[in-house]
């Protein structure tokens, strides 16, 4: 101790010490780190390990705490964390610029004269970014050098604490609808991965004069539209007498058109033969059928009704209960009529139906297949985010939106009130790559598959396979009855052969090889196997459009936390939105064209004027002399 105290004398008074003691004032200077050759190398500032700012944390480092912990409470005390890593004999934020403030460093001087001229932070530490700069910088104390740590970075308690600066400008928003999460496998995950995507080059100066405006509050008029509504009530139908009077008005000018006898109808019907009736006149008598009141008033009508024999009463009838009569000789009527017009529209309902299932597997197989619409939809995700972050460092960038928000793209306006956020898009598609212009050259069968109504199809697919049902019911009926015409005798209702369709046709427990067997000893029932292959088959192909659709859903997004797939979006509703959007570009593509094209006729003029304007009095004046 009393050497210690001798040595600090000697150092005082500047007398040199002697060789015994140089190890312990070499020690001690290394400790305290205050020696004058070290303060003027320093520009009087003392190193990192000896300013009070830091000493608690050297402490914590001494006492043996992980560098880890001792981060972690630089960063909760709002410091820069990163300056332990650093040379601990330096000054913080000690670098070859160390004295020259970042505004004033030429290296940034570029991006100070964008902030000038008003264009959003975020942009400008978008352009440092893309020049391979850290745009945290430009977060910090601009008065302070740029190899601070302190003027790069701030703790999360600085930024708490920090005011949050206003913004000056008034910035166009894009109203997107963005999704939550993005899935692996989607075309926002490959999009993610895509460098000319992040690489499109965007001219900053034209982006912030057509999107942002100095603040001008300006009170905005919302016209309410309403919507009138009216009804018209309908009448009920009058009571039955024997028929009703508008009934058979209507079916007698119907029938009229057939020209044909109402026996030689009742004998197609029963005997379900295709080639009397064409489907639609068959479509315009199946409504014409009679119901069991039509049935009640008929029978007794013509078996109770008023003098004369029936042919007398039969003639007294209108066209109409003349044709309902005749239906009444026929068993199941109402039912063999339904099978008879299937069986006509069977081939032309299932070549549709499979028709419509491989145009909306073609349209998922392009849409999935399509580079260039996925990076359009990436510059439309990049060019969006600028657009909605602008001058908010809170505001995070969406990583994926929905479809139907570009349909909102056309309505989003600069302030000039005439370029949209489309005409933007197309203006910095043909800046970076043309070839994405073309597109909808991908996706020729998605302009043609928004006509395709999925669930009608379903829908159309579920009759058939009940109307088969229905058939197959019959065909084994008729099987059935003609083993034993020979036995059968008329008994009770069943004796009368009035067709009542209330009479069921109750399913005969039969092994799958004595159907097969029953089915094929009748034309009807030969139909019936041949149409139940093909409507499996049609089945099968319906699963496969159906799992397709649900994993181009998955592509683009949508997930089972949006509701049924992808909020129970059926594929009408999304070819439609890309058909449209497919319309709007190239509508926004013209409009382009034909500003492009203005513009290029003002510079022309303007140039001309001024070179008129920059003649000479003697140039004009020679000019007129030999006029």
């Amino acid at each position: 101790k009393q050497q210690k105290q001798q040595q600090q004398q000697q150092l005082q008074q500047g007398t040199p010490s002697h060789d015994s003691g140089s190890e312990a004032t070499s020690s001690f200077v290394g400790e305290t780190g205050t020696s004058n050759r070290t303060d003027s190398n320093l520009d009087g500032r003392p190193p990192l390990r000896s300013d009070p700012k830091y000493a608690k944390y050297f402490k914590m480092l001494k006492i043996g705490m992980p560098l880890d912990v001792v981060k972690h409470a630089l960063e909760r005390d709002g410091l820069d964390p990163d300056v332990m890593d650093g040379d601990h004999d330096k000054p913080e934020g000690w670098g070859a610029d160390a004295g020259l403030p970042l505004k004033d460093d030429p290296k940034y001087s570029k991006y100070f004269r964008m902030l000038k001229m008003g264009l959003p932070l975020e942009a400008v530490k978008h352009s440092m970014q893309r020049d391979g700069l850290d745009p945290s910088l430009m977060d910090g104390d601009h008065s302070k050098p740029a190899g601070s740590n302190a003027a790069g970075r701030k703790g999360k308690n600085d930024l708490a604490k920090s005011p949050r600066q206003r913004d000056t400008h008034r910035r166009t928003r894009l109203h997107w609808d963005t999704l939550c999460s993005v899935r692996q496998g989607s075309v926002w995950a490959m999009l993610e991965q895509d460098q000319d995507v992040d690489d499109i080059e965007i001219d900053e100066t034209e982006f912030a004069e057509l999107f942002q405006q100095e603040k001008d509050t300006a009170p905005s008029n919302k016209r309410a539209k309403g919507k009138g509504s009216g009804g018209s009530k309908r009448k009920k139908a009058g009571a039955v007498k024997v028929i009703d009077p508008k009934r058979a008005n209507n079916g007698g000018i119907i029938l009229a058109r057939l020209k044909m006898g109402y026996d030689d109808m009742a004998r197609a019907v029963d005997t379900i033969d295709e080639s009397v009736m064409t489907a639609e006149q068959m479509r315009g008598i199946v409504d014409f059928m009679p119901n069991s009141e039509e049935r009640s008033a008929l029978r007794e009508f013509m078996t109770e009704g008023g003098p004369g024999g029936s042919a007398e009463r039969f003639d007294s009838l209108c066209e109409c209960e003349k044709f309902m009569v005749a239906m009444m000789t026929v068993r199941h009527s109402k039912r063999k009529l339904r099978a008879l017009l299937f069986k006509l529209q069977f081939s032309s309902c299932l070549q549709e139906l499979e028709h419509e299932g491989t145009t909306i597997e073609r349209a998922c197989d392009e849409l999935s297949n399509s580079v260039r619409l996925r990076k359009l939809l990436g510059i439309v995700l990049n060019i969006g985010n600028r657009l909605n972050t602008a001058g908010s460092r809170a505001k995070g960038k969406a990583g994926a939106f929905t479809l139907d928000s570009l349909l909102k793209l056309n309505q989003a306006k600069a302030f000039d009130k005439k370029t949209t956020f489309l005409h933007y898009v197309v203006l910095v598609v043909q800046r970076n790559n043309e070839l994405l212009i073309r597109f909808k050259d991908d996706l020729p069968t998605v302009l043609k598959a928004d006509k395709v109504y999925w669930d009608q199809c379903l829908s159309d697919l579920e009759e058939v396979e009940e109307q088969l049902e229905n058939v197959r019911k019959i065909a084994l009926y008729q099987a059935r009855s003609l083993h034993k015409e020979k036995r059968r005798k008329k008994q009770g209702k069943n004796d009368t052969g009035d067709g009542n369709d209330s009479d069921s046709m109750s399913d005969v427990s039969l092994s799958l090889e004595e159907e097969v067997g029953a089915l094929r000893s009748t034309k009807v029932g030969i139909f019936t196997l041949d149409a139940i292959k093909k409507v499996s088959s049609l089945r099968d192909k319906v699963e496969k459009t159906r799992t397709k659709f649900a994993h181009l859903l998955e592509y683009f997004g949508y997930s089972d936390k949006d509701g049924e797939a992808g909020g129970g979006m059926q594929p009408h509703e999304l070819f439609q939105i890309i058909s449209t959007f497919c319309r709007d570009f190239d509508k926004a593509r013209e409009e382009v064209a034909e500003n492009e094209k203005l513009k290029m006729r003002k510079e022309r003029n303007k140039r001309q004027i001024q070179q008129a304007s920059s003649k000479s009095p003697e140039t004009l004046s020679s000019e007129k002399k030999p006029q």
